[in-house]
């Protein structure tokens, strides 16, 4: 089965791409040079109508990313265009980043729940961090008893992680017990929200690269996903099928696991939501033009995974040929 379409990229209108020539007319010219048959553009966006937002959400808004639009179009009439976003859950606070209201005014939602690295949001600080900073809290309220609790807090949450290991170097963080539990426990809390409840029924709604441990390097996401409770995990995948929530299968996160596809722990999960009744859409997660052909290895991730057409989410089905 060739995979012809690609539903998760990033342009200028999101602020982890620094390609400058990744406008939207340059996406769309790349992927008809490639072939495709349909592509969806799915700019990071945190809803205006939703509070809670980190500050780096602040100026991705809905009203932002609708501009991206205006240039949404192309010159081969067989090429379907969607235009989506990607929003946020920050599984460790339980908000969706992204309203029913909001979703209306686009073709498609992909929700991750594994932006990890997005602590305190995504995922708490690791407890042996937080530990650290209560001390500090602690030993600064007794030194400067005039200051108040809202500036010790301020002042010990203020210290990164990097900052509290060179001044206690000694300390050991069980890094792989946390993320692994804080992955696990933030997509079954996804799939109980009662805004993703709806917003499933409003619009197609992708999980974007599910158990990805965004932050990671691959080698250490291949040893982690390999001892995942995969039982738990495909209750979670069985509840999402139910629901009629697709599971993106990411290419970047494909190729940063284990180009070898034999021993690439991340399909070993997809082939559980397979097994479980989940749906599949494809993406390159791409940030620059030239990462749109990263496309080119859904083709062997299909064929390594025995997708059909009837795998394939059916409002993307136009993107697939046998």
């Amino acid at each position: 089965m060739k995979i012809l379409h690609d539903i998760h990229t990033h342009n200028v209108f999101s602020n982890c791409c620094f390609d400058p020539s990744a406008t939207t007319e340059a996406f769309v010219k790349k992927e008809e040079a490639l072939g495709m048959k349909l592509f969806g553009l799915s700019n990071h966006i945190w809803d205006e109508r939703v509070s809670g937002g980190s500050y780096w959400y602040k100026h991705q808004t809905i009203r932002k990313a609708k501009e991206a639009k205006r240039a949404l179009h192309s010159s081969n009439p067989e090429m379907k265009l969607l235009f989506g976003i990607e929003s946020e859950y920050y599984g460790y606070k339980d908000i969706l980043g992204l309203s029913v209201e909001g979703a209306a005014e686009f073709d498609y939602a992909l929700v991750p729940f594994s932006h990890l690295h997005m602590r305190n949001e995504v995922m708490s600080d690791f407890p042996e961090i937080m530990e650290v900073r209560a001390r500090i809290r602690s030993e600064l309220g007794e030194k400067f008893p005039y200051i108040p609790e809202t500036q010790l807090n301020m002042m010990a949450d203020s210290l990164k992680e990097a900052d509290i290991l060179k001044i206690y170097p000694e300390l050991q963080i069980d890094v792989k017990s946390h993320m692994q539990k804080s992955i696990v426990e933030n997509f079954f809390k996804l799939l109980n929200n009662a805004e993703f409840e709806r917003l499933s029924k409003a619009v197609p709604t992708v999980i974007a690269h599910s158990f990805a441990f965004c932050g990671l390097s691959g080698k250490l996401k291949n040893g982690y996903l390999a001892d995942l409770p995969m039982d738990k995990i495909a209750e979670g995948y069985r509840k999402a099928a139910a629901m009629g929530v697709a599971i993106e299968i990411n290419m970047c996160e494909v190729k940063g696991v284990n180009i070898d596809l034999a021993n690439n722990h991340l399909l070993d999960i997809y082939k559980i939501a397979k097994a479980e009744g989940c749906k599949f859409t494809f993406g390159t997660d791409s940030h620059t033009v030239k990462g749109l052909e990263e496309i080119k290895l859904g083709d062997e991730v299909a064929k390594f995974m025995e997708l059909t057409p009837n795998d394939i989410a059916e409002f993307v089905r136009y993107g697939v040929e046998e």
